[in-house]
């Protein structure tokens, strides 16, 4: 940097492109450097700095003169100009085909631009401010014979698999302006395949050379910043080179966290979202689904599922915010495991068997063996593992009182992989167990067919209902004695009187036995909440809302009934032909101790997530304090890698990113897909059946039930029900639906999935 700029910083200056320090000249300006710097052919250019309409550096013409002057393109490069914070392109004025001697007149008009009311209205609404930093670019003319704009990922849905170029023949404006009709191509991004093309193939088509330098030189700039782009280019008349007009985020899709798969892989809903229904935050997926593939890798490693010098398989994957099981990877377990099938993983994962169809290629016998007797080893070691994790559990904690926000952070950084992961992968251990059995019970009441029918699953969750001991029913079963001890009592008047914090509080200071009850319940179920695995999700003992609506609803009702359910005996059942009944009876009893380990490792494992929770609101709470995010709640929406830029003071944009996916958000949470997805799963509208009567779903008992019928969604519905009426709901949990009791169990989970 010279002496004059370090003591003049705001006199008006023109430098070449490449000599523009860094940090200068706005977003235009630093596309066209790092394109540039690339190695990517570049036009020629100048960039006026620090100057006004009224203050002009001397030299404009003669310096264009200089470095080979002609006609020129005068654009604007303002600090919030195509940038990743947003894009502000079109709110400043552009001249083309400038001639030499009017490119200073173009300068100053392109500066006067950043004062127009349009301009300022949009600053405005981005930062907060009316003022935008403006440096002006001199680009050499390009004469193009095609011009147009490649995107790296479709704008649409950030499908990263797929790159889409939109040609016109002459200048650029016509596409932008929308006055010529354009040839637009999809190509697969990996090997330059035209996927589709449209549009006017004849006057602005491009030819395969073209198309493979747009992919490559686009590939590599999107790799180089590390998020999709918008470039524009131009092919020149005569020469037929290609030229690189500007870089720009596509400002949705920089956001995106969206998972890249192929046309092949398999994916689904089923499983993981009656765990996590709707959408996670940044933060989240960055850490609890980081931990939730990581964890299933290690299990997988650990009989051979997975090879020791294998990477780990990405079993989690992420589309529009809401998180997706790889079945395709889950498939290892098939194919490298004797014991093990295609068809028992899907039993397990998704409740039912797909069609044929092709998942892999089998491991030699011998390996399979091998890794088949580790699989029972690992299979019986879940009592093992369960105390493993409980270990783990009751002794994680990460300090936050009194530490800044760099501390915390680097502590959680830490607890990733010794805790996070290591808890996912004893629950997968011991909940394993529960998948097994089920899987092999559900094909032995079928006779060995895995085609299961709604009359085996129906047998199944008799065998599977009542089981006791089950963590999750506690909450229910707590608040239901809970409800029994306070209905007649004075403190059913404080239900009526209070508000729900009130109450909480309250019930926390009595030191009568409905108090001493409520502060045992907090202290053993005080950290869940629906949605417990996600860090942005308040518990109970934070909000207890939700919880105190259930407890009211439960006074209200009628009183339970406290006699036990019956074991189911099964030599008095009546069982499919064919069936083994000790076979199945043994069976039985595995499956059964198997929910049993399986609800107490996902209690554990959600313990440990909620630990990292709080460690997680300090550090929101932290960054707030110091200055580094104007509101707490936005720490939720950017990633650990993105938090760690943030506190090493390399966060521009950051606000903004998280900013733009919170307002997403509440958007991403009504999304619903498809229980299977071949490739990226898309969205798919609500089924809504005509005349909005008829419902379908598996029955898991016989008869017939009549009623009024009353969808939930929410909670809020939830609080609608009254006694007599039908629910219907997406998934069940027991903290959603006061005072409706549910099985804990593989299939009764699924039991009331209507579509």
């Amino acid at each position: 940097m010279s002496e004059s700029r370090v003591k003049s910083p705001l006199h008006p200056e023109i430098l070449p492109l490449r000599q523009v320090p860094r940090g200068e000249g706005g977003g235009k300006t630093a596309g066209l450097v790092q394109l540039a710097r690339l190695g990517l052919p570049v036009p020629r250019a100048l960039v006026v700095l620090n100057a006004s309409p009224e203050n002009l550096p001397e030299n404009i013409e003669t310096a264009w003169s200089e470095a080979g002057g002609g006609s020129a393109a005068v654009r604007s490069s303002g600090s919030a100009e195509d940038g990743a914070e947003a894009s502000a392109a079109g709110q400043y004025e552009s001249y083309l085909n400038v001639p030499p001697e009017g490119v200073e007149q173009a300068v100053r008009n392109c500066l006067a631009s950043a004062g127009s009311e349009r301009a300022e209205a949009y600053e405005q609404g981005l930062s907060g401010t009316g003022t935008s930093a403006m440096a002006v670019i001199i680009q050499k003319m390009v004469n193009p014979s095609r011009a147009g704009v490649i995107f790296t990922a479709d704008p649409a849905n950030g499908d990263a698999s797929l790159m889409i170029i939109e040609a016109v023949a002459g200048l650029g404006e016509a596409l932008v302006s929308g006055h010529a009709e354009a040839a637009r191509y999809v190509i697969n991004a990996a090997d330059g395949r035209v996927v589709e093309s449209s549009g006017d193939l004849e006057g602005a088509a491009l030819d395969k050379h073209i198309l493979a330098e747009l992919r490559a030189g686009a590939a590599r700039a999107a790799a180089d910043w590390g998020i999709p782009l918008d470039l524009e280019w131009a092919v020149e008349e005569g020469s037929g080179q290609l030229r690189w007009l500007q870089a720009r985020p596509i400002t949705a899709l920089a956001d995106s966290l969206d998972s890249v798969i192929d046309e092949n892989t398999i994916v689904t809903r089923c499983n993981i979202g009656e765990m996590m229904p709707g959408a996670v935050t940044a933060l989240t997926l960055s850490t609890v689904g980081r931990c939730l593939s990581t964890g299933l890798a290690i299990f997988y490693r650990s009989f051979g599922a997975v090879s020791r010098k294998e990477p780990d398989p990405p079993f989690f994957e992420s589309f529009q915010d809401q998180l997706f099981m790889n079945l395709s990877s889950m498939y290892k377990l098939a194919f490298r495991v004797a014991g093990a099938s295609v068809e028992a993983t899907e039993l397990s994962i998704l409740g039912y068997v797909l069609p044929p169809h092709q998942a892999g290629k089998p491991a030699s016998p011998l390996l399979r063996l091998f890794n088949g007797v580790r699989y029972m080893v690992s299979l019986l070691g879940w009592k093992q593992a369960l105390r493993k994790l409980e270990k783990l559990a009751r002794g994680f904690r990460i300090p936050t009182e009194f530490r800044s926000a760099a501390e915390i952070y680097q502590d959680m950084l830490l607890a990733q992989g010794p805790v996070l992961d290591r808890a996912a992968g004893y629950h997968y251990q011991a909940s394993g167990f529960s998948g097994a059995m089920n899987a092999a019970l559900t094909i032995t009441l079928s006779g060995g067919n895995t085609r299961v029918s709604d009359e085996a699953k129906a047998l199944i969750t008799r065998l599977l209902s009542g089981v006791e001991g089950v963590e999750s029913a506690a909450v229910l079963e707590g608040l239901s004695e809970l409800a029994d001890m306070i209905r007649g009592s004075a403190a059913e008047k404080l239900l009526d009187c209070s508000d729900a914090m009130s109450i909480h509080n309250t019930l926390l200071t009595d030191d009568s036995p409905i108090g001493i009850f409520y502060r045992n319940f907090m202290e053993r179920h005080g950290f869940r909440c629906i949605r417990e695995a996600e860090l942005r999700e308040p518990e109970w003992a934070l909000h207890p809302e939700h919880l105190i609506d259930s407890l009211k609803a439960l006074v209200d009702g009628p009183v339970r009934k406290t006699v036990p359910e019956p074991a189911v005996n099964i030599p008095e059942l009546k069982l499919p032909q064919g069936v083994n009944p000790r076979a199945a009876a043994w069976l039985t009893r595995q499956a059964r101790k198997g929910v049993r380990g399986r609800e107490k490792s996902k209690y554990l494992l959600i313990l440990t997530i909620h630990r990292f929770k709080l460690a997680a609101r300090a550090l929101a709470a932290a960054l707030e304090t110091e200055g580094l995010l104007p509101e707490a709640d936005l720490a939720y929406f950017l990633t650990m890698e993105e938090l760690g830029e943030l506190l090493k003071g390399r966060g521009e944009g950051l606000i903004g990113r998280s900013r733009r996916r919170r307002r997403r958000f509440p958007q991403r949470q009504e999304l619903r897909f498809p229980d299977i997805s071949w490739g990226r799963p898309e969205p798919e509208a609500a089924p809504i059946p005509e005349g909005g009567s008829c419902f379908k779903g598996t029955p898991v008992s016989q008869g017939i039930a009549e009623g009024i019928v009353r969808v939930v969604k929410d909670r809020k519905d939830a609080e609608k029900l009254k006694p007599g009426e039908i629910m219907v709901a997406r998934f069940t949990d027991i903290r959603c639906c006061p005072g409706v009791r549910t099985a804990s169990g593989g299939w009764s989970q699924r039991s009331l999935q209507f579509s």
